[in-house]
């Protein structure tokens, strides 16, 4: 019962998959490849130049979730303490400059490592669990800042922010911090807080399969990204930002195709190796910080132009992004191969997994809703995520937001075996719960702003201003009393990403990520008539319509 998974492919889906994968996860999140493949790579071919290196197939979904849950905490982390940074506080620009080196490009490669093609199916979950959460969440962002940070509103003037003292600039969160710039009929299209991730996972998606009929596809995508800067899109749209991150999804996916993913570092040259690459990193933020008197933070959020970011010395943007580039990839590269398997932890699968979680929020007749109001009929079926995830992979998955894998092993079932010393394994346990809370990672992603705003409104950030303007030395950036603060911050920003993970929040805010939005006011075809088209490009076996559910067997893909 340990992790040891059997490769069960048949001919015919041999044919439509373009790699092999593991039989229990076949149908589940991403379709996790399983390999290396059989076969060996041509003599000379960039696959056996990646094999040379020591990449190998990436079978364990566990640990993807276990990178997502690190990659989030820090992120959120580092958006916590972004205000202090901007008010150029050292330690806060040491930390979020380090932690944006890695933390996005790695989610990002994550998301390109899940996606698969572009089927009808798949473009209506991109409708239904992106574009629409967007607009909501938009929304909702758009009605709490205009009113809080916008023009004569009681957080923008003579009262506060603290008792008069300061003055904000139309939009302002904090001294010399404005997430939200623009206001006017853009707003929808200028995101708040995290929802570009949201935009841009879209945007990826429409645009992979342009983008692999490229010779050297990431490449031209890093030329394009170091040459962005130099335009004025800005926040638009998040285009800046998707085009930069772009290599990193289209290498996600190389690797996917390849058959390939970064190794654990097993060896202790390997380790020791990682290890220095992100110490390395660090030392080099704290010395650019210190040393340097570097105070940007915005070196690796890739989200406005050269000009606003190097002033005058903003033709040197392209060289400065292509070195960008390459310390990202060597501390993702680095991060990966610290991460160790599950298989380390003994962990022991689920002992049913074809009959799954019994208390698990699959699909079930109990659960849909079926009403009317007036004239109008509303039917909601909850998302079914052994079938989303066939559909549309990423690194944040809205349905897993509320929901869970089938096959997923349980923290029950995790004990030592008598050779062992018995009892709990609490190694494989803790690796577990960290790896759940990373498959929900789409929720703190989303809302981690608005825990922000609600410190903001509670003078949480006020210090910024304060510091900017007292002669007090322990009240300065770089003050004992901020330095504390700056690493209170951080601290609490990852137990708020953590405590958006907890079951009891996704299962509130999962709505807005995965709205009742599956039904025929949205699409033209409801589910079973557009799986039935589908049936001949995807081999499902889906049973005739109307055909009770009693009779139509139990055909899967």
């Amino acid at each position: 019962r340990r992790l040891a998974r059997t490769h069960v492919v048949g001919p015919k889906d041999a044919e439509k998959m373009p790699v092999s994968f593991d039989a229990k996860t076949s149908a589940s999140y991403g379709a996790i490849p399983k390999g290396p493949a059989e076969q060996a790579p041509e003599s000379g071919s960039f696959e056996e130049f990646l094999r040379g290196l020591g990449l190998k197939g990436e079978s364990d979904p566990y640990r993807l979730d276990l990178a997502k849950f690190i990659l989030v905490v820090l992120y959120i982390a580092g958006n916590f303490i972004r205000p202090f940074a901007q008010a150029d506080s050292s330690l806060a620009c040491a930390l979020h400059n380090f932690v944006s080196i890695f933390t996005l490009p790695a989610f990002t490669m994550i998301t390109g490592y899940l996606s698969m093609e572009m089927t009808r199916p798949r473009k209506r979950f991109l409708i239904a669990y992106l574009i629409i959460p967007y607009l909501v969440l938009q929304a909702l962002y758009l009605s709490i800042v205009i009113p809080l940070y916008w023009r004569k509103s009681f957080r923008n003037n003579s009262i506060a922010p603290a008792m008069g003292e300061f003055s904000r600039n139309n939009g302002q969160f904090s001294y010399n911090y404005t997430p939200q710039p623009n206001w006017g009929p853009l707003s929808f299209f200028t995101p708040c807080g995290d929802t570009w991730y949201l935009l841009s996972l879209a945007t990826f998606s429409m645009w992979r399969p342009y983008a692999v009929e490229f010779k050297n596809t990431i490449a031209v995508h890093v030329v394009i990204g170091c040459l962005m800067g130099y335009t004025t899109i800005d926040r638009f749209m998040t285009l800046h930002r998707t085009v930069v991150l772009m290599p990193y999804f289209l290498a996600g996916h190389m690797l996917r195709r390849y058959k390939i993913f970064v190794p654990y570092a097993k060896t202790w040259p390997q380790f020791g190796c990682a290890v220095f690459v992100m110490v390395f990193a660090l030392g080099g933020c704290v010395t650019a910080t210190y040393a340097f008197d570097h105070k940007s933070s915005q070196l690796f959020t890739s989200e406005q132009q050269y000009s606003v970011v190097w002033k005058d010395d903003y033709e040197w943007g392209g060289v400065i992004q292509l070195f960008v580039y390459i310390v990202s990839a060597a501390l993702t590269g680095a991060f990966f191969a610290l991460l160790p398997p599950a298989s380390n932890t003994n962990m022991i699968d689920l002992e049913n997994p074809e009959e799954g979680h019994a208390h698990c929020t699959m699909r079930k007749k109990e659960d849909e809703i079926h009403t009317k109001i007036g004239s109008y009929k509303i039917d909601y079926v909850v998302g079914d995520p052994d079938d989303v995830e066939t559909e549309f992979g990423a690194a944040g998955d809205p349905l897993l937001v509320r929901s869970r894998r089938k096959w997923e092993a349980a923290e029950r079932d995790q004990v030592l075996l008598e050779s062992e010393g018995g009892g709990n394994n609490w190694h494989a346990i803790a690796y577990l719960r960290c790896a759940k809370w990373g498959s929900r990672c789409l929720c703190p992603l989303m809302f981690n702003f608005l825990v922000m705003i609600v410190l903001e409104c509670f003078a949480f950030y006020d210090t910024t201003w304060y510091a900017s303007t007292t002669s007090s030395a322990v009240w300065k950036p770089n003050g004992l009393f901020v330095t504390i603060q700056v690493a209170f911050t951080f601290v609490l920003g990852a137990v708020v990403a953590l405590l958006l993970s907890l079951r009891p929040t996704t299962m509130v805010l999962g709505w807005l990520l995965a709205p009742p939005l599956n039904n025929s006011w949205f699409f033209e075809q409801d589910d079973d008539e557009m799986k039935l088209s589908e049936k001949s490009w995807r081999g499902i076996n889906v049973p005739p319509l109307g055909l009770a559910d009693d009779d139509a067997g139990t055909g899967k893909q």
